[in-house]
């Protein structure tokens, strides 16, 4: 699957508030992993949030194109 953009949440679960967006190409820092979900700061906006690992790629810190 192909995204420009991820919703950064607050929690690991698709239905906890979205707090921030992890755009394509940003590049990100990991804190940790829970299950399938991989919580980070987006480095170009500051923002922290959990994101799913489907949709991002945590060998460059780089989200999918």
């Amino acid at each position: 699957m192909h995204a420009n953009a991820v919703n950064l949440r607050s929690k690991p679960t698709t239905s906890s508030k979205a707090v921030g967006v992890l755009y394509k190409s940003h590049k990100f820092k990991v804190h940790s992993t829970s299950g399938n979900w991989v919580n980070l700061t987006d480095t170009t906006t500051s923002v922290p949030g959990w994101a799913s690992q489907t949709y991002v790629y945590r060998d460059v810190y780089m989200c999918l194109d």
